[in-house]
């Protein structure tokens, strides 16, 4: 979203004759590459206003993948932190570091106004400040009003199950709703209520479940 005109013109080549010329040379050579393009940018704007090449934009948009913001896909922030603590203990050499159930909850409740980068960042400092082995909530000095719902005795599943009967019951029990309140599929949904043993009845509240 941010390359100039001159670069755009390069890649369209690229794109379109599959050949490019080396630095310093005269001669092209053949390319097979795929392309995987990423934009944190509205490209479509960026297309209407002249800033980039509509043929190039239409080149690249072949297979579109729309990842929503962290905050409507909490289920995957466990996974992410699992993923980047793996990460940290390997570059900081701290093979026991692990991350309390309370904190997972307080990370899972935040907003992440700067998605995955502010979650790994967020992780990556409380790892190098902690003398514990145990990331607690104190090391994420994350705003309060992200972490209003957290409970500290809580665990994620706790954390999980409250937002989404919260969520039933804002939508007054019409599983469409809240499948675009959630920011996920229908049947991701239905496995939730199914792990939770939610009860959803027929005027649409969200029970607690036997």
């Amino acid at each position: 979203g941010d390359i100039g005109p001159a670069f755009q013109a390069k890649l369209l080549r690229v794109l379109q004759e599959r050949e490019f010329y080396p630095v310093g040379s005269e001669r092209p050579r053949r390319s097979e590459a795929r392309v995987i393009a990423a934009t944190h940018v509205p490209l479509e704007e960026r297309v209407t206003g002249g800033a980039f090449r509509e043929d190039l934009y239409f080149r690249l948009r072949v297979v579109e993948l729309v990842i929503p913001p962290l905050r409507e896909r909490r289920e995957d922030i466990p996974l992410l932190v699992d993923h980047f603590l793996g990460r940290i203990r390997r570059e900081l050499h701290r093979d026991a570091l692990t991350i309390a159930p309370a904190a997972l909850n307080r990370l899972v409740t935040h907003a992440w106004p700067g998605n995955v980068r502010e979650l790994e960042n967020a992780l990556m400092r409380a790892a190098a400040v902690s003398p514990s082995g145990v990331l607690g909530p104190e090391d994420f000095p994350l705003p309060d009003r992200a972490a209003a719902s957290e409970s500290e005795g809580d665990s994620l599943d706790d954390a999980e199950r409250r937002h989404v009967v919260a969520i039933l019951r804002r939508t007054g029990g019409n599983k469409r709703a809240a499948c675009r309140v959630l920011g996920i599929s229908r049947p991701r949904l239905d496995r939730i209520i199914a792990r939770h043993r939610i009860e959803v009845t027929e005027r649409g509240q969200g029970g607690n479940g036997a």
